[in-house]
């Protein structure tokens, strides 16, 4: 009995170190921000199919059928896993051209992101003009619930 009183605190300390490991956290790594247009995305595939190429990469649209757009490249990180159904990207922004903070839900068509190079837009007349570039911006991976897994900020937004 006593050997068993010596060896369980034992353990749970050890238990307490290796979880973090195992079970990481998700985290973004915003790896651009650029305006693209339709013809960024096309490639030959597209041409004899029809249908967009996508090569390994995940497109979130705010507007789906509207491909021009200002996009967040986004590396998904941590434990391998799918998202809950009905998981959303929401974005918040300010730019020059309007100092009130807007935001906006993307949908995620691909549950499956992690790995992958995800382009997450704000497109069609969520984001009309190419010239604009957010000051201060917020992206959020929310579950169905709305609440965050996981997010990554601006400088500024934070201020």
């Amino acid at each position: 009995m006593r050997g068993i009183i010596i060896v369980l605190p034992t353990i749970l300390i050890c238990l307490s170190f290796i979880n973090p490991f195992c079970f990481g956290e998700l985290k973004l790594e915003v790896r651009n921000q650029e305006f693209f247009t339709v013809y960024d995305f096309k490639r030959i595939p597209e041409y004899f199919t029809g249908r967009e190429y996508t090569g390994g990469k995940v497109y979130c649209r705010s507007k789906p059928k509207s491909r021009d757009g200002f996009y967040f490249v986004v590396k998904v990180g941590g434990a391998k896993q799918e998202l809950p159904i009905r998981s959303q990207w929401i974005l918040d922004w300010v730019t020059s051209a309007d100092p009130v903070s807007k935001t906006q839900k993307v949908p995620i068509t691909d549950l499956n992101l992690f790995g992958k190079e995800v382009f997450v837009g704000l497109t069609g007349e969520h984001w009309p003009d190419r010239s604009l570039k957010p000051l201060a911006w917020r992206l959020r991976l929310c579950d169905g619930q709305g609440s965050t897994l996981a997010s990554n900020q601006s400088f500024l937004w934070s201020k």
